[in-house]
Parts: structure tokens; sequence; C-alpha cells
């Protein structure tokens, strides 16, 4: 009796280990999501694109912009857009392959530089041009601005919207 029980836990067990293993990773891929290891970039940036839209038509409305201030914006907003490419160089990683340590840390080095060139470019253009249309606006207008801008993660810990 004692026999057949044993083997009995041992097929159940067998058999749920096997369904786990066949369920686990259908269960897996859904939950990385957009940011996983095979994410699509596009539709990742679309997304990213439509939050942004939304977040300036909101602040648009609550501005309550004059007629004359609405070139401002527009070149505010043009200025600000996100861009396309992700890096402005990319790494070949098939020449890095062919070049050795030192020269591959060089190489890296260098991209990043480049990159980083790129990036230091676009945040001055984006705070030159956030200058432009701040100075555009009345002081309420500004204190709107100044609120409804504040970074992300303020708006995590609880402070108004």
């Amino acid at each position: 009796m004692t026999r057949l029980n044993t083997t009995r836990f041992a097929l159940s067990v067998l058999l749920a280990g096997t369904a786990l293993t066949a369920v686990v990773p259908a269960q897996a891929q859904p939950m990385m999501g957009e940011m996983g290891m095979h994410h699509d970039e596009g539709r990742m940036h679309e997304r990213m694109v439509k939050h942004w839209e939304k977040r300036q038509a909101e602040l648009k409305t609550k501005l309550h912009l004059a007629g004359a201030q609405e070139p401002a914006w527009t070149a505010f907003v043009q200025s600000m857009k996100v861009p396309a490419a992700r890096l402005a160089h990319p790494i070949d990683r098939e020449a890095l392959a062919k070049l050795s340590t030192p020269e591959r840390m060089d190489k890296m080095n260098a991209v990043h530089e480049a990159n980083l060139a790129s990036m230091q470019a676009h945040v001055k253009q984006r705070t030159e041009a956030t200058r432009t249309f701040y100075n555009q606006l009345s002081v309420e207008q500004q204190k709107v601005f100044d609120a409804e801008t504040l970074p992300e993660h303020s708006r995590w810990k609880g402070k108004p919207d």
C-alpha cells in the first residue's frame, strides 16, 4: 500500500513539474512587456510620442495661451520633440569583434563620446527653446508651467498633479 502511494505521489509530482515547465515560459514572456529583451522599439517609441503629445495638449490647455503666444508655443513644441534615432552613432558589433580588447575599449569610448556630445547638444537646444517660450508667458502662466513641468518622479511622491 505504501509503495503504491509513493508511486502515485512521485507520478503526480512529475506531472505537476512537467505542467509547470510548460506554463512558466508561456507566462513569463507577456510579463516582460515593453522592457523585455525582445521589445518592439518602434512600438515603444510610438507610445512615448503619444504620451508626449497628450502631455503637451494638457499643458497647452492649462496655460490658456493668447493668440500672440501661439507661434512661440508651436516653436517650443517642435523643438521639444523626441528624436527618432536612438543613438547618433550605433556600435558596429562585427567590427568590434575583430579588434583587440584595448582597441575595442578605445572604439567604444569614442562612440560613447560622440553619443554623449549629441545628447548634450539636444539638451542645450531644448533648454534654449524652453527659455524662449517661458519668457513669452505671463507670470500666472509661468507658475502653471513650473508646476506642470516638474519631473515625473515628483508626481509619484504624492505631490499635486
